[in-house]
């Protein structure tokens, strides 16, 4: 599977624009940061890969994501894709490896600085400083020598997914590495909304200078690196699967009624509404909003699984063509 073109040209986020504020940094149609997929889709359970690293490339060297059931850490340093595993090895990925959800750019007049001797929110501190603003993406390189890194990956996950964060609390591998050299590359988003669309924050994926091992960063201290920033308001998502239109459309109750089901499996009506502590009528009207789109479906439909108490799933994938009702349109028009 490939990116859909007509969505990656027209959907609502491709080339989301932030707002302007006078005074900061320029920035060119080169400057944009390209995703795949969606945050919260991934954060959620899609771990299947959808398009190659040869096409997704195109958009950037430098760079983060995961690759084909959540198999490790993605790292894109000077263009070239390296996979670091649940047993801290790094090693170069081939083109055709599919990939589930990337962030890419190419970094273009970029700010410099040196740092000595800090940790890292002292990084995000200079990060924040040399950008000037919170509302915009800046694309972060930290390269030289460090006291100590943590880092982490994650073994490859089988079907049927759990939800990211249950994946971390019980499979991750974290490595304290003392007297580190190596790079960090990665991105400091704004918080974008409700709409799960990207993970706010600072997040930094890393390699060691013998590219033998790196990952997921969650504490480090410096000893002497420079620290590269680039900025920009452009944000392009690029969607494999036209159903993922929808999902920019979900409402937030919504979808944390899909969580819901993707951490409950197959649910009733009143398990669900006892839950969220919302009426009955309330969940059958959110249910409706995803049956229609195919992110759920109802186990009465289907022939040997009938119960007394009707239940619920939640996919995620879109399955059948999309129907339309009255709930749906009541949910969308709110």
């Amino acid at each position: 599977m490939g990116l859909d073109p007509a969505l990656t040209a027209a959907i609502t986020q491709t080339r989301r624009r932030l707002s302007a504020i006078a005074g900061s940094p320029n920035c060119g149609a080169d400057d944009e940061i390209f995703q795949l997929s969606l945050a919260h889709v991934l954060l959620d359970g899609a771990y299947d890969g959808v398009v190659p690293l040869s096409e997704v490339l195109d958009h950037g060297d430098h760079g983060l994501g995961t690759v084909d059931r959540l198999d490790g850490e993605l790292v894109v340093v000077d263009g070239v894709p390296w996979q670091v595993d649940f047993a801290g090895t790094a090693r170069i990925l081939p083109p055709h490896t599919l990939c589930p959800f990337v962030v890419l750019t190419t970094m273009q007049s970029p700010m410099r600085r040196r740092l000595t001797d800090c940790s890292r929110d002292d990084v995000l501190n200079h990060i924040d400083a040399m950008v000037g603003e919170s509302g915009v993406i800046a694309a972060v390189r930290l390269e030289g020598t460090f006291r100590r890194v943590l880092v982490r990956s994650v073994p490859a996950q089988s079907p049927p997914y759990r939800p990211y964060a249950e994946v971390c609390a019980t499979d991750e591998v974290r490595w304290d590495l003392k007297d580190f050299a190596g790079v960090f590359v990665g991105f400091r988003f704004p918080e974008l909304g409700a709409e799960g669309g990207a993970i706010g924050g600072l997040h930094l994926h890393g390699l060691d200078d013998a590219r033998s091992t790196g990952g997921h960063n969650y504490e480090l201290e410096v000893r002497d690196a420079e620290l590269t920033v680039s900025v920009t308001r452009d944000f392009a998502v690029g969607l494999p699967d036209r159903s993922m239109s929808d999902l920019l459309e979900m409402p937030a109750e919504v979808r944390a009624t899909q969580r819901l089901l993707l951490r409950r499996g197959a649910s009733t009506l009143d398990s669900l509404s006892s839950a969220m502590a919302v009426p009955l009528h309330e969940v059958e009207a959110r249910l409706t909003w995803l049956v229609d789109r195919g992110f759920a479906t109802s186990l009465t439909d289907a022939i040997g699984e009938w119960t007394e108490a009707p239940r619920w799933r939640a996919t995620l994938r879109r399955s059948g063509a999309r129907r339309t009702s009255t709930l749906t349109d009541l949910l969308l028009d709110e």
